[in-house]
């Protein structure tokens, strides 16, 4: 397998951030959702770098002024999530799934956070959607919705439910997650230690990384951003061995990030577009 980067975004220089973002090639309703993604990190109260990582030989959309990459083969979400993270160049650096998205302050919101307590990693609050309504509607921190949470999971659709993330209630840190680049390294879990992908649970699996490097982890205990919910159609309700394969296999040190930067998925030039 090998990349290539076929652009690079023409207003980067001193964002200190940079926000990154798995496409895959089958997506349905792709390139509107890279369209309100887009626009929702163009509205941010600070400019960010971001990065668009295509698979599988994909092409991004003529308007996309972003820093594209495309890989030659098909990635999972976690072995997209790596390379952007090997391939970041920020001071900070945070995901955002291609369906959700973040209030018009939420970065510049996280990155306060992150200098006020000198955590490594800041996550936040989301309002759970099960609809695409929520995704070309501008809006800012804090939500100012009366939201309860559900512990049930997969949730079930209501109109002012909370994840969980920002509150503790759930244990989790949130779909995206901003972090100090330097201090948590070039690593995003991958694969188990027997060479299985990694499909379910990188995100866990990272923060317990984090965590083991005994980096410093809040929460934001407000509404950052909006989460949509489908179990028809996300990683993180398909079916899936992780749990038996972390407890038999465990964790492996190497990610994708270090197949990248170790030389074995090679950059090759190719044409700007």
């Amino acid at each position: 397998m090998h990349y290539t980067r076929v652009r690079t975004q023409s207003d980067f220089e001193g964002a200190l951030v940079t926000v990154y973002c798995a496409v895959w090639h089958r997506q349905q309703n792709k390139l509107d959702l890279l369209k309100s993604h887009y626009v929702n990190l163009r509205r941010q109260s600070i400019g960010v770098r971001m990065i668009y990582i295509f698979d599988n030989g994909d092409t991004p959309p003529d308007w996309l002024d972003a820093d594209c990459y495309v890989f030659s083969g098909p990635l999972s979400i976690y072995e997209a999530w790596a390379a952007a993270v090997a391939l970041n160049k920020s001071f900070y650096v945070m995901n955002l799934n291609l369906d959700d998205r973040l209030a018009t302050n939420a970065v510049e919101m996280m990155v306060g956070a992150s200098c006020a307590s000198s955590a490594a990693l800041v996550g936040g609050e989301w309002l759970i959607c099960f609809d695409d309504s929520h995704l070309d509607q501008p809006f800012k921190a804090p939500l100012l919705v009366a939201s309860e949470f559900v512990s049930e999971w997969p949730p079930k659709p209501h109109s002012r439910l909370r994840l969980g993330s920002g509150s503790g209630e759930r244990g989790t840190f949130g779909p995206a997650t901003l972090w100090h680049a330097a201090a948590v390294g070039k690593y995003y879990p991958s694969y188990f230690n027997d060479g299985s992908i990694i499909k379910s649970i990188g995100d866990t699996l990272f923060w317990g990384a984090v965590h083991q490097k005994g980096l410093k982890m809040v929460r934001l205990p407000m509404l950052i951003g909006k989460y949509y919910s489908s179990p028809t159609q996300q990683a993180e309700f398909r079916s899936h061995e992780d749990q038996e394969l972390l407890t038999r296999h465990g964790i492996s040190k190497i990610s994708f990030a270090d197949r990248i930067l170790g030389g074995e998925v090679s950059e090759v030039p190719g044409p700007t577009i």
